[in-house]
């Protein structure tokens, strides 16, 4: 990888280019999706980031796994929260005093991004890659790539995203590898490298009980942009054996269910039946048209099969009525 990021633009362009035809995929993603791997490849090779951060989310489904066919652009990273602060995050504490101690995590994540991340990571990316810590979230740090293509859809950077506030087990070591490797060995000196990533088993539980949250959203409050894909996700693991794996393991969806308790309280979240015979997945009415146009938006991000909404909602429902033995 470090080969080709080495070389001009317009030789960068042209294999982009070719690797998008052969895989079916526009060019802007082909180019972005070598840049992400490249990010991680920088990110677990270097002896202190690899040992404070670990992968989770759509990245390490589809490059770690090859579970979804969907290009995640973003790279969600979990920080070890030990060097953050010397107190238990799972000591009992009152609803407030955990709302403050929360909150000061969060505060402490920030300057610890700002102070101790970005540097080492500006000493990594440059001179081939700009970074920068997002103007509107110090939780967010921008590397911005030499593109040579542009996306209505696609961001012209990779984000991470990095918080404390989530588990890190299970986990596991993993290979990933961008597609022009896939279609250029010969090129590429280094076709993958390694990353510590969340297990697939509990990223599916994190999602499900996503899905449960937004079944009980409040009609007057709006969705977030691109939650589509949440649904698409569970989609494409049902059926495979991640999720016969997770369908054994109800305590993995207990800890989950705890821990989002814990450090994402909602009251209007009905966490206490985000549980097997009570799970609720698919929403109603309005909210459902809603991810029916999110979910249209986003079909520039899906290669491959590309499942109608309705095909997806139906299994979504199929599973819901399993989960709860109905």
């Amino acid at each position: 990888m470090k080969k080709i990021a080495a070389l001009g633009n317009e030789e960068r362009a042209e294999i982009f280019s070719e690797t998008a035809a052969r895989k079916g995929i526009t060019s802007a993603a082909a180019e972005k999706d070598f840049w992400l791997c490249w990010t991680l490849m920088m990110i677990f090779e270097h002896p202190d980031l690899s040992k404070l951060l670990k992968l989770k989310g759509g990245t390490s489904l589809s490059k770690c796994y090859d579970l979804i066919d969907r290009f995640s652009e973003d790279i969600d990273l979990i920080l070890d929260w030990d060097v953050l602060t010397d107190e238990d995050p799972y000591k009992e504490r009152s609803n407030t005093q955990q709302d403050r101690f929360n909150k000061k995590l969060l505060e402490l994540e920030v300057e610890y991004i700002k102070d101790n991340l970005f540097p080492i990571l500006e000493g990594e990316v440059l001179p081939v890659c700009k970074v920068e810590i997002d103007r509107g979230d110090g939780h967010i740090v921008n590397i911005i790539y030499p593109r040579a293509f542009s996306d209505r859809y696609l961001r012209p950077e990779i984000r991470l995203e990095i918080g404390s506030l989530a588990s890190m087990i299970p986990f596991g070591e993993f290979r990933v590898r961008p597609y022009v490797a896939e279609e250029f060995s010969d090129i590429s000196e280094q076709q993958d490298s390694k990353v510590v990533a969340v297990t697939a088993e509990r990223t599916i539980w994190e999602k499900v009980t996503i899905l449960h949250v937004e079944a009980h959203r409040p009609a007057d409050k709006a969705q977030p942009a691109r939650y589509s894909r949440h649904y698409y996700d569970i989609y494409k693991m049902l059926g495979t054996g991640t999720a016969a794996d997770a369908m054994k393991d109800f305590a993995l969806l207990e800890d989950v269910v705890s821990f989002k308790k814990r450090f994402y309280p909602s009251g209007w979240a009905n966490y206490e039946s985000a549980s097997p015979g009570t799970m609720k997945i698919i929403p109603d009415g309005k909210m459902l048209e809603a991810l029916r146009t999110d979910y249209e938006m986003m079909r520039e991000m899906i290669f491959g099969e590309y499942p109608d909404f309705d095909t997806v909602i139906e299994s979504l429902r199929k599973f819901e009525k399993r989960l709860n033995g109905l």
